[in-house]
């Protein structure tokens, strides 16, 4: 066995570890082997090492590298939104928050990609609706109810990150203004009811006339 291969199994930590690793001139195959022992042999997992790999400073610096470019090839491969605006009602913000959850290990169910294909949207216009939904469940803790994330979401990001006060003052004049906006009702008039014309009384029949009867004149007797 090598000096560097030594040192490597010799590593006391993952950070030690990847150092060492960095400074073996060994094939990728022998050190995959190493790695394997080593984790026999001090009880470290395979996640320590990658967590310890993505902190060093050498590994910061490969991944920064063209990490740009590999962006913007991301976000053009996953616009959906074909230049359209995506309005955030409060329909399609719950929706996303169903979509937004996470599994136990505290990652995302669905990709930022996949919720902005549901939407036909962009992956900024996710990640800003995400960053919103941090900041807003912040600011109202662990007991807020879903429809004040909903509504909080309605939200632009600046007016977030002023605070509580400022989202609930907005909220109350965004209040006045649709009520006053709102076309007054005006109230139907109160008819009185009509009164009913008085009944004609009947013209009254006028009596038949009696014709007088005549008496009946006395004979004179002749004397």
């Amino acid at each position: 066995m090598t000096k560097a291969e030594s040192a490597i199994l010799e590593a006391r930590d993952p950070e030690a570890y990847i150092a060492a690793s960095l400074k073996a001139r060994i094939s990728p195959a022998a050190k995959a082997h190493l790695a394997r022992l080593w984790m026999e042999k001090t009880g470290y997992t395979k996640e320590a090492i990658l967590h310890a790999r993505n902190r060093h400073p050498y590994w910061k610096k490969e991944k920064m590298e063209g990490s740009a470019e590999r962006t913007r090839v991301r976000l053009d491969a996953h616009d959906y939104s074909s230049g359209g605006v995506v309005e955030w009602n409060a329909a399609r913000i719950a929706k996303f928050l169903n979509l937004n959850g996470k599994d136990p290990s505290g990652r995302y169910e669905h990709r930022d990609w996949e919720i902005a294909a549901t939407f036909s949207t962009s992956i900024p216009s996710i990640q800003y609706m995400r960053r919103k939904l941090r900041r807003a469940a912040e600011m109202l803790g662990p007991r807020a109810t879903r429809e004040r994330l909903v509504e909080y979401l309605g939200f632009a990001e600046s007016v977030l990150v002023k605070g509580k006060q400022a989202v609930e003052g907005l909220k109350d004049t965004r209040a006045k203004a649709e009520k006053a906006a709102a076309p007054k009702k005006v109230a139907p008039k109160k008819v009185a009811p009509k009164k009913a014309a008085p009944k004609k009384a009947a013209p009254k029949k006028a009596a038949a006339k009696r014709t007088p009867t005549k008496k009946p004149v006395a004979r004179r007797t002749p004397k």
